[in-house]
């Protein structure tokens, strides 16, 4: 990322009492332990950035924190030295412990009066009704200590991000005791354009200098560098490293996050390569995607053969998470460029156009994209191949049966999961109930995205075999995912997107967890 950050972390930065201070706190799930014995302390008046990839136990940490969690028996918190009730969201609130998610919890269509207002509540006349006037003045007030000069009445959506980050912000502390309180941002300038970074941090500068402390968790490590004083690694659920910015490097960093200096894991490492039968250039182009714009994409290109499975690896923001919705037609506002699926050239794919010719999609969100939550397992796989199974309109059941026997069968998935209830259903199952429905129309290109969010060993080695199997047979296969696993696991080749560009193409036993790291987050790797 090429911005220009003026906040840098200060000389000499505070080292005494912690504000925060967290020992041994895991968290268990059915089937995973999303934490391990985590020790986290934040400093007071300072800037602490927690890092991670996706699935390292971040978010698990600081959603405990708030209170949306209970930590396993065993955890002790205490905030300026007063003991905290983790997993108690009234606690947390009352110790000082604020939190701004990335969407910023903002209502766009009102102004800042009233989305301030929703929190602070609303002042008051003699009679009762709201004093819209009082209103005004103390958000224009809270927003003017910040340096923020905002119309009230104007609704949020026409405002900068910086400027409805602003509000987040200051309706957040606006009841802090003066130099306290602990600020969570969560991803923070991953909906900011590069120029407005600077004065996001320039905010976040004047609290930790007021005394509070300010936790961020970012994935933008170039950014941590220049505002953060302290930061936290989590990797498996673990803090695995904590310690001054100014005793690191950026490069450091990376190795840390990436796991560089770990190597892959059993999963990755227990699939077995598949024999390159031909290389990529000797078979057929299944989609070639040319100069492809989007909301953060800002010019791909890059290519899919047969038989041949495609990584897309990046930040959030960097493109990853907007291309396989536009690759697949689900989004099509703002996308420009050039698509050729097979022999067949297109300006602009829609959903039903992209199935026509072959693309099918397995979304990021399973619950909310890609399950249908009223229907069983059989159902949900069943759809895709409504025309095959019924006759007179009406559903045969027995090739219902075996329909839904045949793809179920070939993601290992729970033999009795099919008369049940989708939602009951495990992650791993569930993710294979949706990735069967892809395959049963049997597509020319498969898309994915991050396949293995949320599921268990067990079924991400299923996933990846049977990508690699399905692969063998002639399915192009696009994987985007922000676990670097995912990529070491299955891809022939892995794009890495930085900004919205291709920022390296990887092939063969130049896919390594260092280089594709280096990549996304710009450092210079010195081991090229």
């Amino acid at each position: 990322m090429n911005i220009d950050i003026v906040a840098a972390p200060r000389a000499g930065v505070p080292s005494g009492a912690p504000a925060l201070s967290v020992r041994k706190m895991s968290k268990t799930f059915p089937g995973v332990r999303a934490l391990v014995d985590v020790d986290f302390e934040v400093r007071a008046g300072t800037v602490h950035a927690l890092l991670g990839h996706n699935g390292s136990g971040k978010s698990t940490l600081i959603k405990s924190l708030a209170g949306v969690h209970e930590p396993d028996p065993g955890c002790e918190a205490e905030v300026a030295g007063v003991s905290l009730d983790v997993g108690n969201s009234h606690d947390a609130l009352a110790r000082g412990l604020r939190f701004v998610h990335q969407d910023f919890g903002i209502v766009p269509e009102l102004g800042a009066m009233d989305n301030i207002g929703f929190v602070t509540g609303f002042k008051r006349t003699r009679l009762g009704g709201i004093d819209w006037r009082a209103q005004a003045r103390q958000a224009t007030l809270l927003l003017e200590q910040f340096g923020f000069t905002l119309d009230p009445d104007r609704p949020l959506a026409e405002a900068t991000p910086p400027e409805r980050a602003a509000v987040a912000i200051v309706r957040a502390v606006f009841d802090w005791p003066a130099g306290r309180g602990i600020l969570v941002l969560d991803e923070p300038t991953a909906a900011l354009p590069a120029h407005e970074v600077d004065r996001l941090f320039q905010l976040i500068r004047e609290i930790s200098s007021s005394g509070a402390s300010v936790v961020i968790v970012s994935h933008r490590l170039d950014e941590v560098m220049a505002i953060a004083d302290y930061a936290t690694v989590m990797r498996d659920g673990r803090a695995v490293w904590s310690g001054a910015i100014a005793d690191t490097t950026l490069e450091r960093l990376v190795d840390l996050v990436a796991g560089t200096d770990t190597p892959s894991s059993p999963v990755a490492e227990s699939v077995a390569p598949r024999p390159a039968d031909l290389p990529s250039a000797a078979r057929p182009t299944a989609l070639k995607i040319q100069d492809v714009r989007g909301e953060y994409l800002r010019g791909i290109d890059f290519e899919v053969a047969e038989g041949e499975i495609v990584g897309i690896a990046g930040l959030l923001g960097s493109g990853r998470e907007e291309l396989p919705y536009v690759v697949a037609g689900g989004q099509t506002r703002g996308v420009s460029g050039t698509f050729t699926v097979g022999q067949v050239d297109v300006d602009r794919l829609t959903v039903d156009k992209a199935r026509r010719l072959g693309i099918e999609l397995v979304p990021a969100d399973r619950a909310a994209e890609g399950i249908f939550e009223g229907f069983t397992a059989a159902e949900n796989v069943s759809l895709s191949g409504l025309p095959s199974i019924r006759r007179w309109g009406v559903v045969t059941p027995g090739a219902e049966r075996r329909f839904v026997s045949k793809w179920l069968s070939a993601v290992r998935a729970d033999p009795l999961a099919a008369p049940r209830a989708v939602t009951t259903l495990s992650g791993g199952n569930q993710q294979k109930v949706v990735i069967a429905r892809a395959l049963s129309v049997r597509p020319r290109v498969l898309v994915l995205s991050e396949p293995t969010a949320g599921i268990d060993i067990g079924a991400r080695r299923v996933i990846y075999e049977e990508l690699r199997r399905r692969a063998s047979e002639g399915l192009a296969v696009v994987m985007a995912s922000s676990d670097i696993e995912d990529l070491l696991a299955c891809c022939d080749r892995v794009v890495a997107l930085r900004d919205g560009l291709v920022a390296g193409v990887f092939e063969g036993d130049c896919i390594t967890k260092s280089a594709i790291a280096y990549a996304i987050e710009g450092a210079h790797d010195d081991q090229s």
